[in-house]
């Protein structure tokens, strides 16, 4: 009797170290940082790519994911990357922040590793150094609920990431932080993008939807200096 209690009791504390050593599910990203052409405004300029992406690429992560990106930066300067609003639980060197975080140098790659936790909603990353968000190099972050945290509402019928900025096509982000640090101010936005396009005539729609049915839109401001308003008219 004695041998079959303690053979109960090592088989329950094993099983109990499997449980308490199980990880959160993990998502993983590589991100090519660029420059390329884009015409946001009509004109041909230079603009910061993710991927060759303009905005980059959305992450759409479901809480207590651990997120992993690896960035390459090839630029020909510094690049650091802040992830806006989400917070770095004892974690502050993946804030992507100068003072926290060191710039990922050009020809070399970081790789963030972060967990989101209790933040269901819309956030936004974009670089946070060298005025390099006024070129791009921003793009949308979602954390979805987990099954045991139910929303207060049905399923979309699908899920659009919106992202508005103001835009300065007659200076690059450079000629901008020079601006800035010569003490001048960086007068009014030449445009406002939405994904990146002005809606000029000719563009596709960037969204389609249909009667009757419910959207979810996860609107993000990624400018640098105007406040937008945004409406669906």
């Amino acid at each position: 009797m004695r041998f079959l209690l303690l053979s109960i009791l090592v088989t329950c504390w094993s099983a109990g170290v499997v449980v308490v050593r199980g990880e959160d599910p993990y998502i993983f990203f590589t991100w090519k940082v660029t420059y390329g052409k884009r015409s946001p405004l009509g004109t041909p300029e230079q603009v910061i790519l993710i991927n060759d992406e303009f905005p980059g690429p959305s992450i759409n992560s479901t809480s207590n994911n651990n997120v992993v990106v690896n960035v390459f930066n090839n630029l020909d300067e510094p690049f650091l990357i802040t992830w806006s609003g989400v917070q770095q639980r004892k974690n502050s060197w993946q804030d992507g922040m100068p003072g926290t975080s060191c710039p990922i140098m050009p020809g070399t790659n970081f790789t963030y590793h972060f967990q989101v936790k209790d933040q269901i909603g819309s956030f936004l990353y974009y670089p946070s150094i060298g005025m390099q968000r006024a070129a791009g190099g921003f793009g949308g972050l979602h954390i979805n609920s987990r099954l045991l945290i139910p929303v207060p509402y049905p399923d979309p019928e699908d899920d659009y990431t919106v992202i508005i900025n103001d835009w300065y096509s007659t200076a690059s982000h450079n000629d901008l932080r020079k601006m800035l640090d010569g003490g001048r101010t960086l007068g009014r936005a030449d445009g406002v993008l939405i994904n990146g396009k002005n809606g000029g005539k000719g563009e596709e729609p960037l969204f389609t939807m249909k009667a009757g049915k419910t959207y979810k839109y996860r609107v993000c401001n990624a400018g640098i200096k105007t406040s937008l308003n945004f409406r669906i008219q």
